[in-house]
């Protein structure tokens, strides 16, 4: 696997990955929510897929990154609204609720945001740090569809690959 270069992206690296997936990485400029690190860009291939970036919607890369703010505050706002919703599936409490209600979705205690996209138009917006129940230990994703965010991944359960 080689580097990929992409008009209107930093090029991508090959990135270590686990048996039957290949990966490549970049990085898009820091947002709020990132601090002062970069957000990661992921590009997953599973064997028999093609390699990046045969296969891959490259406008809607691009223009996740583009507007990438626009992007986590989507998935904060869809995170509040299934957290008061369904506050058991997030770890919290009943009593938990009344905190996250007085909270504007940006103000969400979710930080580090990084990116994968697949084949096909999902793609996941995952937080890799937080202070809610469900963060720990790898964070949250929120998948979106193509510019729609349509569900919640609790990574709480997850296995480390390492």
């Amino acid at each position: 696997m080689r580097a990929v270069t992409v008009d209107g992206l930093p090029p991508f690296e090959v990135a270590e990955t686990v048996a039957g997936i290949r990966a490549w990485q970049t990085e898009a400029p820091p947002v709020p929510w990132s601090g002062d690190r970069n957000v990661r860009v992921h590009v997953l291939r599973q064997d028999g897929e093609p390699d990046f970036p045969d296969g891959t919607d490259l406008e809607l890369i691009r223009g996740v990154v583009r507007n990438l703010a626009g992007y986590v505050h989507a998935a904060l706002a869809y995170l509040h609204a299934a957290l008061l919703t369904d506050p058991g599936y997030f770890g919290l409490g009943d009593d938990d609720v009344a905190a996250y209600e007085a909270l504007e979705p940006h103000e969400l205690p979710l930080s580090d945001p990084d990116l994968t996209f697949r084949a096909g138009s999902e793609w996941d917006l995952r937080f890799a740090e937080g202070s809610i129940p469900i963060c720990d230990p790898y964070g949250i994703i929120v998948t979106f569809d193509r510019d729609r965010p349509v569900r919640v991944e609790d990574l709480s359960g997850a296995e480390d690959v390492d």
